[in-house]
């Protein structure tokens, strides 16, 4: 068919045919080939793998790929009522409350109208259902813009701008610069020379290094001709859609670009020859790729999925109080049922005959009896909250808000400001016992710098102290000023190494040549000046060192590497390149140099290098690991230097097998690990490099503060125990007096003896530190190898190794892998020692993929964005830039978010108990009839307007200790769970269950004989009833109040003006205007009017005030003075020395007035009372300026929940101070005068006419004196 090509004559191209009733075509022959090969049989199904081609759409379609569009919206337009309403009612409390609503619409249950459950259930079901139905259709927005990005398709021999959602596997697509890669594609070819793509890979990983990809040299040439690759047929086999960004596996099966039919050749495929859906094209002009995965097969779409949910134990305590208090109320309901059973039976038929005749059927005991429990599940509905949940979520958004706005946590050099990527876990910050924390990135700064070396048993590096070493006299800094390539940056101190450089040492040669030739940097050279692009900062700072004493590395294609050597340029064929991994820990290239000679060159961690040496030089070995030692004791990282030289013979037969293992589609990285041991052997030992990671600022210090808060530290690392150690006693993690415990077993039964030993050794440590008076404190030391062995089930091993770990204030494990550090922290997390114990709350923190496991194992994970990527963020529930700000995050608003959720539950079950149970004791005087005493409408309103709002402030903004004034071991209350607990929950309880009764007796008391100023008596249930809501009311928002110790603006607003919002409303509720509206729901007519007008309402009311709330400040009083916490004890020791200091400044500013009054004359000494009038005055004047010194402290602390000086609220209700009414004298009678006392200015009555304003009366000195401010906080 003819085809025109955009960028050349119109030319003539045949695609291959696949018809079953024609013969095979030569495509199809080769494929059956390719799979015989492939160790398929002819005509066997592709189960397990994808298969597909290019330039193929027919055979493509048969396959049932899925299209490229997406939708991640969680609801259809037609089914989002139905979905979501079922989505809603799967909670608990939704369930419950439309049990309520149904059993109301029964008649003959019916204690409620329906639409006092109906109200408040539509607005959590509409606030709900908006917010899904709003993120709903941003998501669907966002979609809808995504499906219709366009990108070029090649399309009958030309490039067509295609819709990414009409994108299809097998399509060849050609992406351009700061273009999307719009599907999971093959790169098959680049604008960049060797087939390079810069690609950012941020949407899917965070992070914002370029990263390069890299075509095969096969199918590079190709370019974006459409001629040729319109005759680009290739089979493509690969592994089924799954979400492993780093891994792919595949292979190209593919015609010869020359003329000879039937020539097949296969090509491995890696990740490295992947570009996935999310990637952004960078500094390439353009790529053409191969379509593997489209729309949600794409591997970034099916990591799109919801992460595992965490709860806290607030939550899983709430649910069980849920369950707590649904029993409790079915068991009162049918105490009520029991009660109404006894009053029908014994006075019911002769009352209702008289007043409310039985209706039939309900003219038995029994069935009256039974049909009043559902009755009174309806009128105590309010026993179970339906709006806890919806509070508890806004609270936590709030607390979320202020760790976002922390400047504190915002680190300013990298523009990085702390987030609370998830808001469901704020308070558990509070409970945090264990903390996990990676080494590298987390502890230290993750800026590598090469340091020192040992070459051929020679230490090079300042400062070295060794007996080896040359005689180097005084360090002095090498002069890089002739290498044009030398990066400024760079400094180094020992110039005897630049020395055997220049004298080509061939050891040092060797060394330098491994560290510029073995790694996967990548170069570039913008405006003169070269730059390297490397995954690793080890990597960059070996690079840099080489590059810097004359080993330049200068470039790399797929089969070569270039270097500049001393100002020469050298070219190396790259025959195999032996990548890294965290299992691997090195990394080998294989080259054939420029004398012909083939040479392997690896380095590595000494765990996994030192076994594959050969046993040529056993002391060079030696002198080599007591260098690393040293270093290790440095806190450097280290790794090994070897290399090898190969045969050719050796190594053909190993590229057979190593081809075959890169062919492999089943067990390829076992069977490319097997091969790369093959060849890593028998390798000659060069020496050792020793690289400084320093420790980031802060960390000593915040480790310190976390120990003093009874939070211990495990350090999980990939180092060696030296350098682990080192840095433990570096940031303080490690004390000079701990007792440091090593568990270095290599076998099962060695590490099983060895932890019984070190147990006898912790108890003989004990006894002796009990002889002397002090505690003992240990540190225990595992390494990786040993720690394989203490995880195991058999003999309770890893239990007898927690027990060891948790009686050590510091533990630190060393040459860990990925996995050891999830299980280790699963260990812990899922310990408990006796059934039914606290969760052990753990915390994990790292920086880098190598965390990723033990973040999502740990009750809260917390991210580091450092230079190891974004990974670990990305898997965090909070991330901040540095080590520091873990301090903050726990100890302030950790500490802050759980007792300010404490307060709120404690007193959002307190109001809803206080508030229910009225109706409860209320039952026996209404005949156990299901009567309720409250107006329906105050029944909607009381948790929605009038009690809500106050509360929900306390649990945003509330502060029992400023941060300066709260010591680190304050935050054990959180660890202990003591604020809130099912204790806790049972006072709470307890506690409205006594305002209740209160709330209800005594009012019923008070008004018992009294009459209304008309003389009839009050005893109406409408006037009780508005009576005893308002009393309720005032009380619960009082006790608010009392738990209240930040007061701003916005708490008194919130507080009393929830009082003052029901005196309002019940005026509208009670008016004349609303009773002519609709009689039957606004039925207490001119309640509230004649309740405010009745005196003894408002005494009754500041009776049954102080009566409910003495006891809890006694109950309170009593714990503080017998049982307190510690937090309790910190803050009353700060009252106790700030009444100490107030003291004290009174006694100072009284005591130069005495002093003038001794001086004055007799008749000036005594007022018209016989008193000292100058001395009244004075004390006078001082008191209303202390008072105002305290009223501005006060007014200081209003406003920002985080400000530095402590909330006057608690002064304010339990100091009394804020109250206090300063009487002040009437002193218009007296003047004064300034004369001069024994050489000193003194204020002296004068005439009243003649009187100075205020601003003359003192001199220069006393002004000084009387305006310096005495700090009382």
């Amino acid at each position: 068919m003819n085809v025109d090509d955009d960028e050349g004559p119109s030319v003539t191209v045949t695609a291959p045919k696949h018809d079953v009733e024609k013969p095979m075509s030569t495509f199809e022959r080769w494929v059956d080939q390719v799979k015989v090969r492939l160790g398929f049989k002819a005509g066997e199904s592709d189960q397990g793998l994808r298969v597909l081609r290019s330039n193929d759409p027919a055979y493509n379609q048969e396959q049932n790929f899925p299209d490229n569009f997406i939708s991640t919206t969680k609801y259809k337009a037609y089914s989002f009522l139905v979905v979501n309403l079922c989505e809603q009612f799967s909670r608990l409390a939704n369930a419950y409350f439309l049990l309520i609503l149904i059993l109301q619409l029964i008649p003959w249950i019916a204690a409620l109208d329906w639409w006092i459950t109906l109200l408040p259930l539509l607005f959590v079901l509409s606030v709900t259902g908006f917010k899904d139905a709003y993120d709903d259709i941003q998501r669907w927005r966002s979609d809808k813009s995504i499906n219709n990005r366009t990108t070029s398709v090649l399309i009958n021999n030309q490039w067509t701008e295609t819709k990414w959602k009409d994108v299809t596997v097998g399509s060849l697509v050609r992406i351009k610069s700061n273009e999307s890669i719009p599907a999971d594609v093959l790169l098959i070819s680049s604008s960049s020379p060797n087939g390079l793509a810069y690609i950012e890979t941020a949407e899917l990983d965070g992070e914002t290094n370029l990263k390069v990809r890299q075509s095969l040299a096969e199918t590079e040439s190709l370019m974006d001709d459409t001629r040729a690759l319109s005759t680009f047929f290739g089979r493509v086999e690969c592994e089924l859609p799954n979400n492993r960004l780093d891994k792919f596996i595949g292979l190209l099966a593919m015609e010869s670009l020359h003329d000879n039919e039937g020539d097949l050749a296969q090509y491995s495929l890696d990740n490295d020859k992947i570009l996935l859906r999310g990637m952004v094209l960078k500094n390439t002009s353009w790529v053409v790729g191969l379509v593997v995965f489209t729309g949600h097969q794409t591997k970034l779409m099916m990591n799109s999925g919801k992460p595992s949910l965490k709860r806290t134990n607030v939550d899983q305590l709430l649910n069980k109080i849920v369950y707590y208090i649904l029993g409790l109320l079915l068991a009162l309901c049918t105490v009520c049922g029991v009660g109404s059973f006894i009053w029908e039976t014994i006075r019911g038929e002769s009352f209702s005959q008289l007043f409310a005749p039985w209706i039939k059927p309900f003219d038995n005991a029994i069935v009256i009896a039974v049909m009043r429990i559902p009755s009174y599940i309806i009128v105590l509905n309010t026993l179970v909250p339906i709006s806890l949940y919806v509070s508890v979520e806004m609270i936590r958004l709030g607390q979320s808000m202020f760790i976002n706005w922390d400047l504190l946590m915002y680190h300013n050099e990298t523009d990085t400001p702390a987030k609370a990527r998830s808001t469901a876990l704020n308070e558990e910050l509070g409970q945090i016992k264990y903390v996990f924390s990676d080494k590298t990135g987390t502890l230290t700064q993750n800026v590598m710098v090469f340091l020192k070396g040992s070459i051929n048993s020679i230490q090079y590096g300042a400062n070295t102290g060794s007996d080896t070493e040359l005689d180097r006299g005084t360090p002095q800094e090498v002069d890089f000023s002739w290498n044009k390539y030398a990066d400024p940056k760079f400094t180094y101190n020992d110039p005897t190494l630049m020395a055997a450089v220049e004298d080509r040492d061939p050891e040092v040669d060797k060394f330098f040549k491994v560290l510029s030739l073995c790694h996967t940097v990548m170069s570039s050279e913008e405006t003169g000046t070269l730059t390297y692009q490397a995954q690793s900062p080890d990597e960059e700072a070996l690079l840099t060192a080489a590059r810097n004493f004359g080993y330049v590395f200068l470039t790399r294609t797929q089969k070569s590497v270039s270097i500049d050597l001393l100002g020469s340029r050298e070219d190396y064929e790259m025959l195999a390149l032996l990548d890294f991994d965290n299992v691997r820990k090195r990394m080998s290239i294989i080259l054939r140099c420029p004398d012909g000679k083939i040479r392997l060159f690896c380095k590595g961690a000494d765990t996994t290098v030192i076994p594959l040496l050969n046993e040529e030089n056993p002391a060079k070995l030696e002198c080599t690991l007591d260098h690393m030692n040293l270093y290790a004791r440095e806190g450097l990282r280290t790794l090994i230097i070897a290399y090898k030289e190969i045969n050719l013979y050796d190594y053909m037969e190993w590229e057979k097998i190593f081809e075959k293992a890169q062919l492999s589609l089943e067990d390829r990285d076992a069977q490319i690990n097997a091969a790369y041991e093959l060849i890593e052997r028998d390798l000659d030992l060069i020496g050792s490099t020793a690289i400084e990671d320093k420790l980031q600022d802060g960390v000593p210090e915040t480790i310190a503060n976390l120990a003093r808060a009874s939070i211990k530290i495990w350090v999980l690392t990939g180092d060696k125990q030296e350098t682990a150690i080192n840095i433990g006693y570096s940031c303080k993690l490690i004390k000079p007096r701990m007792e440091v415990l090593i568990l270095e077993g290599d076998e099962s039964d060695e590490v099983k003896f060895e932890i019984n030993e070190l147990q006898y050794r912790i108890e003989d440590c004990k006894r002796a530190a009990k002889k002397e008076g002090v505690d003992a404190e240990f540190a225990l030391v595992v390494t990786g190898t040993t720690l394989r062995f203490a995880l195991e089930e058999k003999d309770n091993m890893k239990y007898k190794f927690l027990e060891l770990a948790l009686q050590c204030a510091a533990v630190i494990c060393c040459r860990v892998t990925p996995l050891q550090k999830a299980l280790v922290v699963r260990l812990v997390k899922n310990y408990k020692p006796v059934k039914g114990d606290d969760d052990n709350i753990t915390l994990a923190i790292g920086d880098g993929a190598n965390d990723v496991s033990m973040i999502r194992e740990a009750h809260i994970g917390v991210g580091i964005s450092g230079k190891e990527g974004m990974q670990a963020v990305l898997a965090s529930d909070f991330c901040f830039a540095q080590f520091r700000f873990l301090e903050r995050l726990l100890l302030v608003h950790g500490h802050w978010s759980y007792i300010r959720m404490c307060k709120f539950l404690r007193y959002f079950f307190f109001k809803n108990f206080a508030f229910t149970l009225v109706q409860l004791f209320y039952a026996p005087f209404c005949g156990f009839t299901a009567q309720t005493i409250f107006d329906p409408l105050y029944i909607t309103l009381y948790n929605v307007v009038f009690t809500s709002m106050p509360v929900m402030l306390v649990g945003i903004m509330d502060q029992e200790l400023s941060v300066e004034n709260a010591p680190p071991e304050v935050y054990e209350v959180g660890q202990l769970n003591q604020m809130f607990n099912k204790q806790a929950f049972a006072l709470s309880g307890f506690h409205g269950f006594v305002v209740a009764a209160g709330c209800l007796f005594i009012p019923y008391q008070m008004f018992a004989q009294s009459i209304n100023i008309d003389g009839l008596d009050q005893q109406s249930m409408y006037f009780i009833g508005t009576a005893i809501a308002g009393i309720v009311t005032i009380v619960v928002n009082f006790q608010v109040a009392l738990e209240t110790t930040l007061w701003t603006i916005y708490n008194h607003i919130l507080t009393w003006g929830s009082i003052i919002s029901w005196f309002l409303l019940f005026l509208v509720i009670c008016s004349p205007f609303a009773f002519h509206i609709s009689p039957d729901q606004f039925s207490y007519f001119d309640g509230i009017y004649r309740v405010v007008q009745t005196r003894i309402w408002w005494l009754t009311m500041c009776l049954t005030l102080v009566i409910c709330l003495f006891p809890f400040i006694g109950y309170r009083l009593y714990v503080i003075l017998t049982q307190p916490t510690l937090l309790q004890e910190v803050v009353y020791n700060i009252e106790k020395e700030k009444v100490s200091k107030l003291t004290t400044l009174t006694k100072t500013l009284k005591q130069p007035l005495r002093e003038i009054a001794d001086h004055l004359p007799l008749h000036l000494h005594q007022n018209h009372k016989g008193g000292h009038a100058l001395y009244a005055t004075k004390r006078q004047q001082s008191r209303k300026d202390l008072h105002g010194r305290i009223s501005s402290a006060q007014a200081s602390t209003r406003g920002y929940a985080f400000a530095s000086g402590e909330g006057y609220g608690r002064r304010m209700i339990t100091g009394g101070e804020a109250m206090v009414q300063i009487k002040r004298q009437d002193t218009r009678h007296i003047a004064s005068q300034i004369v001069d006392v024994d050489g000193e200015d003194i204020q002296l009555p004068m005439p009243t006419h003649v009187r100075p304003r205020s601003g003359s009366m003192r001199s220069s000195t006393k002004r000084a004196q009387a305006s310096r401010v005495v700090n009382v906080d």
